[in-house]
């Protein structure tokens, strides 16, 4: 036995255990989850543009320093402005890169257009684990302060993580991924071999680098216990549409201005890294090119009835909770896709 096969035993076993659980859900209701509520809270509500609004909450969650929200250690903790009342939570593959650099600029630091936009010491903005474990209680338990966040249907957010990760940036997958890949279990060589069969990401890559941000479920990126706190939440369906109605909602506490009217009406291209080219364009009008996938108008040249299966039954907490509410896309009859699992050796 090569000094290899212990590792690829791991790594099968892992995904035949994952494999057995989609199965095993296959001829069940995936009905919404119930979670963990504060004591008098009643039925989500949203506003006129779709967007969460938390039903009020009689008792209060107690931040502990090992919370996802607040440990540094899994790249969770949520971005603050405090003269925005304002705590941030970004996702991978919702446009999170665009967010960073918008909340760099109205922080005021001109580096919002350069290079390494997600080093600390470039964006030097502040984040929650910055403050005291009581001040930061205080911040993510008042309603003055907006708890923000942009979710995205895991369908559209994992192919626009394939498209951009596995195939635009194939050699830094292949360093970076596959590296992890193998020391979480899994064999280099497939994975440099295979990385760029969408096959192959779903059922592998997924699976075994699952901590990985941009396919991690949004879901698990916070604390069940903070969600019922999180008071503006929004997805990437309506993007630009959603961003104008978020940012005119929260204003300065030193002038009133609005965070739209600051910097969000104008001053935007399709090149934030040029600083020497100055926009015309509103915030996340015209989208970072160098992200832009159109992972949406791809949907069907990449997923079988199996794959749309496989992400609803892994991704099930994102799918299923009161707060996400993602507008129905079904690729496939679930009659397709419970077939084609079924026949399938995944």
């Amino acid at each position: 036995m090569t000094s290899r096969a212990p590792y690829v035993i791991v790594a099968s076993l892992i995904i035949c255990v994952a494999v057995l659980k989609a199965t095993d859900y296959l001829n069940r209701d995936i009905g919404p989850i119930t979670l963990p509520q504060a004591s008098g809270s009643g039925a989500t509500v949203h506003d006129p543009n779709g967007n969460y609004v938390p039903a009020p909450i009689d008792s209060h969650a107690v931040l502990d320093k090992h919370d996802l929200i607040y440990n540094t250690a899994r790249n969770t903790v949520p971005i603050v402005n405090e003269e925005y009342n304002i705590i941030f939570f970004q996702v991978a593959k919702a446009a999170s890169s665009e967010w960073l650099r918008f909340f760099t600029r109205l922080s005021g630091n001109p580096a919002w257009c350069g290079k390494n936009i997600h080093l600390d010491e470039v964006n030097k903005l502040k984040r929650l684990s910055d403050y005291s474990i009581s001040k930061a209680q205080m911040m993510m338990t008042d309603p003055t302060w907006t708890k923000a966040i942009f979710v995205r249907n895991p369908k559209t957010r994992l192919l626009s993580s394939f498209l951009d990760k596995a195939i635009l940036n194939t050699r830094h997958f292949k360093i970076q991924e596959c590296h992890a890949y193998e020391r979480n279990g899994g064999e280099y060589e497939s994975c440099v071999r295979d990385h760029q069969n969408f096959d192959f990401f779903l059922y592998n890559i997924t699976v075994i680098n699952s901590e990985n941000v941009h396919w991690r479920p949004i879901y698990s990126r916070i604390d069940e216990k903070w969600w019922p706190y999180m008071n503006y939440i929004a997805n990437m369906e309506n993007l630009s549409e959603d961003a104008e109605h978020f940012l005119k909602s929260i204003v300065s506490n030193k002038d009133g201005v609005s965070a739209w009217d600051r910097i969000g009406i104008t001053g935007w291209s399709s090149n934030e890294r040029d600083c020497n080219t100055n926009g015309e364009k509103a915030f996340l009008a015209k989208k970072d090119k160098k992200h832009t996938t159109n992972a949406g108008d791809k949907l069907r040249n990449y997923y079988t009835p199996a794959y749309e299966k496989f992400v609803e039954l892994r991704y099930w907490k994102d799918f299923n909770n009161p707060y996400f509410h993602f507008s129905p896309l079904q690729l496939y009859p679930t009659s397709e896709q419970k077939q084609t699992i079924t026949g399938k050796n995944l």
